[in-house]
């Protein structure tokens, strides 16, 4: 994988995780989404240092740093790393608000994502 790949990767997943933040927000509010992206990052932190680089506020989230850490570690599980992190924070979310609206949820950032493609 060559260097600009990784930040295209990485720029890709922050654009699905604010995607996923702006939707949360809907159902959970702004402080309970920081809550919840907080422990997330705690449980996949344990496998992948790396996502403690993540920075969020009641903005939304970047992977600035993360995009800067990975830049020269081109072999780094980064599809891993953040499918560990949607599937934890989709897990913890249906438990919230009900498995149907986070499928909805879903549904519409991959609807939105599929059209940049």
């Amino acid at each position: 994988m060559k260097v600009p790949e990784v930040t295209k990767k990485i720029t890709h997943y922050e654009q699905l995780l604010n995607g996923i933040w702006s939707s949360s927000i809907k159902y959970l509010g702004a402080f309970s989404v920081q809550l919840l992206i907080e422990r997330v990052v705690f449980d996949v932190a344990a496998e992948y240092r790396e996502i403690e680089l993540m920075r969020w506020n009641e903005k939304g989230i970047s992977c600035n740093e993360i995009a800067e850490a990975l830049k020269d570690r081109p072999d780094f599980p980064i599809d891993d790393m953040f499918t560990r992190f949607i599937t934890k924070y989709v897990e913890i979310l249906a438990k919230l608000v009900g498995s149907e609206k986070a499928e909805k949820i879903l549904e519409r950032i991959k609807s939105e994502l599929g059209k940049e493609a």
